[in-house]
């Protein structure tokens, strides 16, 4: 088996709460993506995905727990020709684009940083990457505003293609797009990945996104992985309570067969206070069914099944 291209090891980031503690954001992850690969990351809102995905590409440093890419430890202090390898794109591109620069300028400036190239490579390069995401070169002298959307967030993935990465992380990247434009991005994704072997983390909320663009599948919940799969066994049969839920108040798409959403019962655990045992046993409708109260005492551990992997009691050898 091949060395995987990003490898996380017991990673742990915890921020000061303002009256005191500290809050949980990221809780002791393990996980792996191999070179080529698109894994979905999914969970509710404040669940720690995108802490997580600060971390993979060196914008936040974990407390605890080492981060490897291409087998070699990487950070916020890793040397620039390693921070290439990593790249982001964010929710809002609107944020991210500097508005008093022509978006020609924003896709070169990573460019210019790592300070390689002519200015006429470095323009060169922009006007590429811009062409690989569907944008015509006269988009270079154009500024933010003058944009819809969806071609933000096309410059915005190609300032993050600039510089070649390895892997591109992607962190909620169509929540603030309508729905056809929404699509496109996903197909402009698929298409760079096969173009270019990109390794993709997709950070969503979106279950249909991730379905569509991801092979498997990680679920998080108050900082935790509960549950990896590949994408059809954990959308078709999903092995933690937690992962049906979240399925389960998604509307279905069939017109013949709607389903009707069902909300998650009850209300996040508090990351500053976790309860004890499984995080997720306070909102769980089958917990009674293992024995010994098991659910509230011991925290459970991710564990190998036919179906993937899963932190789950139901599942735990007896």
């Amino acid at each position: 088996m091949s060395e995987p291209l990003l490898e996380l090891r017991d990673l742990r980031v915890r921020f000061a709460a303002p009256r005191g503690g500290s809050v949980r954001a990221v809780d002791g992850v393990d996980l792996e993506l191999a070179r080529g690969e698109s894994l979905g990351l999914v969970g509710e809102s404040g669940s720690g995905k995108t802490t997580l995905a600060r971390v993979v590409v060196g914008l936040q440093r974990p407390d605890s727990g080492t981060v490897k890419l291409a087998g070699e430890p990487f950070g916020p202090s890793a040397i620039p020709a390693q921070r290439r390898r990593a790249q982001i794109v964010f929710q809002d591109p609107t944020t991210s684009l500097d508005p008093r620069r022509p978006v020609g300028w924003s896709v070169a400036e990573p460019l210019a940083i790592a300070g390689r190239l002519t200015t006429r490579e470095r323009k060169l390069r922009a006007l590429a990457a811009l062409d690989a995401c569907g944008l015509e070169s006269l988009f270079v002298h154009r500024y933010p505003h003058e944009l819809s959307g969806g071609q933000r967030q096309r410059v915005a993935i190609a300032r993050a293609l600039v510089v070649e990465p390895d892997l591109l992380v992607c962190d909620e990247p169509t929540s603030a797009l309508d729905v056809s434009v929404r699509a496109q991005i996903l197909e402009l994704l698929g298409e760079l990945r096969a173009r270019f072997g990109l390794s993709l983390l997709f950070v969503s909320h979106d279950l249909a996104a991730v379905r569509r663009v991801c092979e498997r599948v990680a679920v998080m919940y108050l900082g935790r992985i509960v549950e990896i799969g590949p994408r059809e066994r954990l959308f078709d049969a999903p092995a933690h309570p937690y992962t049906r839920a979240l399925l389960d108040s998604v509307p279905g798409g069939d017109p013949e067969h709607p389903r009707v959403a069902e909300p998650l019962p009850g209300e996040p655990a508090s990351a500053l206070a976790p309860p004890p045992g499984c995080p997720f046993h306070p909102r769980c409708s089958r917990a009674r069914e293992v024995p010994g109260d098991r659910c509230t005492r011991s925290a459970p551990k991710l564990t190998p099944t036919p179906r993937g992997v899963v932190s789950c009691h139901l599942h735990a050898p007896r």
